[in-house]
């Protein structure tokens, strides 16, 4: 893949969390008054590890899930931007990536179909293809950290447009089987899916070797920076579970926190890493 094609998905990336993100700003007035009515009707707390904790002391707060949305919209926008600037004349898979990472993120503004479908009145059966999109995205972002962590520790095939297909494929197959409920949610504006527990493994499980791919790096390629990626790539899965989880203001804060520390040690220690080669 050539820098103009690889910048390409950046370009589309930044163009694409800017639409979103108007559209949230379009849309806000309308649909924050709905929030309090349809979060008191999620069905149970959205999970994970934090979230296991967080039910037995907080309270989910209405508005987090907007915010939330909100959120990860203006990070995808960031990212997406920052990547760009930062490596527009750098010739590197992992930061190729990791911006489709970053992206993924866009794909949360589908949390706003609940309230949206309360504010238009449109069919409940259209937020099953909607879940399913928005299971998609996060599915293929986990992949996309996973494939630039593999480069990292030294994968050298150099059609990463097959890789990036190959992904789509991959997790095409996983959101178009998954159980979905058109009619409950959980409190972060989620619409309940099956198998849950199980994926929640396998993306785990896809977090662990990435991890170890980015220390396999430090030895592979010989370059001490790369202790630094792995810890980034820690902190921004962690982020990423807290966030797109949050039904309360902890957990929103501590996931924007981490996301955001992690971007950082990953995009300004694989700019070191690049700036000599």
């Amino acid at each position: 893949m050539t820098l103009a094609q690889r910048n390409r998905y950046f370009k589309g990336g930044i163009i694409l969390s800017s639409l979103c993100l108007l559209f949230l700003i379009v849309q806000m007035g309308k649909l924050l008054p709905l929030y309090p009515e349809v979060c008191g009707r999620a069905i149970q707390r959205s999970s994970g590890i934090f979230q296991n904790l967080a039910v037995l002391f907080l309270n989910p707060a209405p508005l987090a899930p907007f915010v939330t949305a909100a959120a990860s919209v203006v990070y995808a926008l960031a990212a997406s931007a920052l990547v760009f600037f930062f490596f527009e004349k750098t010739q590197s898979p992992e930061i190729l990536f990791f911006g489709l990472f970053a992206l993924s993120f866009v794909f949360e503004i589908l949390r706003l179909m609940v309230p949206l479908r309360e504010l238009y009145q449109f069919p409940a059966v259209f937020l099953i293809p909607g879940t399913r999109i928005l299971i998609f995205g996060r599915f293929f972002g986990v992949l996309s950290l996973f494939a630039s962590s593999v480069y990292a520790a030294g994968l050298e095939i150099q059609k990463h447009g097959s890789v990036i297909i190959a992904s789509v494929l991959a997790v095409l197959v996983i959101s178009l089987r998954v159980p979905v409920s058109g009619l409950s949610w959980d409190s972060s504006l989620t619409m309940v899916s099956g198998y849950s527990a199980m994926f929640r493994f396998a993306e785990d499980s896809v977090t662990v070797i990435t991890l170890v791919s980015f220390l396999a790096a430090i030895h592979i390629r010989g370059n001490g920076e790369y202790l630094a990626v792995t810890l980034g790539a820690l902190l921004v899965s962690l982020g990423r579970g807290l966030l797109i989880n949050a039904d309360n203001w902890v957990a929103l804060g501590l996931g924007l926190i981490t996301l955001t520390a992690g971007t950082w040690l990953i995009t300004t220690r694989l700019h070191q890493v690049y700036l000599w080669l």
